[in-house]
């Protein structure tokens, strides 16, 4: 049986927009995903801006630079819920919201993404 989207509803929209974009995910010549795509693709780069040194605001930290263990540990509990700051708390929201389509990132992402950001 054929269903529409609207028959289908926003969550298989949103279902169906994280498949296509997980393909799309560009990849290099070795076929891995690398730390600075999986910025881009979960978003990272919409608040922290490009390789993480433009962030949108004063209250969003510029992450290049810094030691890869402290980003992870602070990105992994932010994304848990456990970051006590106002800023933690919405970028955990930003990740769990009902409106969110975007799958947070798994933690073999956030090494990754770590990693680079404390090359830049």
């Amino acid at each position: 049986m054929h269903r529409s989207v609207a028959a289908t509803g926003f969550s298989g929209l949103c279902l169906a927009s994280a498949l296509v974009a997980g393909l799309a995910v560009a990849e290099n010549e070795t076929g891995a995903t690398s730390g600075q795509q999986l910025f881009e693709f979960h978003g990272c780069v919409n608040c922290h801006g490009a390789g993480g040194k433009e962030p949108v605001s004063k209250v969003v930290p510029e992450l290049a630079g810094k030691p890869g263990d402290e980003l992870y540990d602070k990105a992994t509990k932010i994304l848990s819920g456990e970051g006590g700051s106002e800023e933690a708390k919405l970028m955990h929201a930003a990740f769990y919201s009902p409106a969110s389509c975007d799958a947070p990132p798994t933690d073999a992402d956030i090494q990754m993404i770590t990693a680079w950001l404390a090359t830049q």
